[in-house]
């Protein structure tokens, strides 16, 4: 895929994404952009900042409005086709457009979830605005069936994601060995993340030895590897907003395939790629996964879930594999969701974790770099 003609792929994810929007549209749909990153938007128009508060207004069957502070609205220059651009100087001024055109309706849909971290966007000062001009509405049934289906495009963008992150990967292995500092892995997986894509998916998690018992551990260290240390490694690129996640473990100056957790680790994703996920539902996969685990006396060795949805947000709302009940979790997986699979392992020597990103195609889970996106 070309990604040279950055503006005509937005206009194409645009008008892939909107056509799925209109099909999930009972009500408008509010969205929002500020001070804190607007996944929801991002996932709908490629955009790469907005600073200022930004609202994009999606009724059902009408042109999408966007509402912009007057200094960001080139970052929509390149929809100028799709979307109703409304640029406002103050506060004041976004206040009276946009309740203005909040009037017109009865009852809007925003991003306030109560159940899901990753669409809860909406700043309370605003929603206490905007619920004093209109009923409003919680809008997870409409963002999280948009943001979990991919787009051919948004499948096309992880595919490369993931592509150029196993690249990374590959010249890894002889970089982690006894002597070598954990910081000078990070380096160079920021570095490879900006040679490659468009810089990294999120800060690179490396950790060896007891500070890799813990699956998020602080970020720097002075540490240097140890011989006979696992070091796990959690690393992903961004490509034009879209993210990879994927964890190798590591085995300073041995073999991964030697320590006790490898075997177990390799059985899971096994399962997980043979297993046929359009008769299975989210949460029962992650049933099937911790059965396998309990079975094989592990269950007290993990220290968290088995998988998480991904898209521009490395943990994306939908679907998450996890062995206890979560909202839509059991709703069926479809075609075109993308997901993490991440079981870890953790005792006294350190963790033990092997992730790589799935897409579901055909009733199958497809790892992301093997995955052929429809034309």
């Amino acid at each position: 895929m070309d990604l040279a003609d950055v503006t005509s792929l937005r206009r194409r994810l645009f008008r892939e994404k909107r056509s799925r929007l209109e099909e999930l549209l009972e009500v408008p749909l509010l969205l929002y952009w500020g001070k804190w990153e607007g996944p929801n938007i991002r996932a709908l128009t490629l955009a790469e900042e907005f600073t200022r508060p930004t609202f994009f207004l999606c009724a059902p069957g009408n042109h999408t409005v966007a509402f912009v502070q007057q200094i960001e609205t080139d970052q929509l220059a390149a929809l100028a086709e799709e979307i109703d651009v409304i640029p406002y100087r103050t506060t004041s001024a976004l206040k009276d457009e946009l309740g203005a055109r909040l009037r017109r309706y009865d009852e809007v849909a925003v991003e306030a979830s109560t159940d899901f971290f990753a669409l809860d966007r909406f700043p309370p000062y605003y929603l206490s605005f905007v619920s004093a001009v209109v009923r409003v509405r919680d809008g997870d049934d409409v963002l999280v069936p948009f943001r979990a289906v991919k787009s051919p495009l948004e499948l096309a963008l992880m595919k490369r994601a993931s592509e150029v992150t196993m690249a990374a990967f590959a010249e890894l292995e002889e970089m982690v060995r006894p002597g070598v500092g954990e910081e000078e892995v990070v380096d160079y997986l920021l570095h490879k993340s900006l040679e490659l894509g468009d810089g990294p998916a999120y800060f690179p998690i490396v950790a060896s030895g007891p500070r890799s018992r813990h699956p998020h551990p602080y970020r720097r260290s002075t540490k240097e590897v140890e011989a006979g240390e696992r070091v796990v490694v959690d690393y992903g690129v961004d490509v034009l907003g879209y993210k990879a996640d994927v964890t190798r473990t590591y085995v300073a100056g041995g073999e991964a395939s030697e320590d006790p957790y490898y075997g177990i680790s390799l059985e899971l994703a096994e399962l997980v790629r043979t297993v046929d996920l359009s008769r299975i539902t989210p949460l029962e996969l992650g049933k099937r996964v911790a059965s396998v685990v309990k079975e094989a006396g592990l269950s007290d060795r993990e220290r968290h879930g088995y998988g998480h949805g991904l898209g521009v947000e490395a943990h994306d709302p939908h679907p998450y594999v996890v062995a206890t009940p979560m909202p839509w979790l059991e709703r069926p997986f479809e075609d075109g969701m993308v997901f993490t699979f991440e079981p870890g392992f953790y005792d006294e020597r350190g963790g033990f974790r092997i992730e790589d990103d799935y897409v579901v195609w055909g009733g199958r889970a497809v790892p992301m770099q093997e995955f052929e996106p429809p034309a």
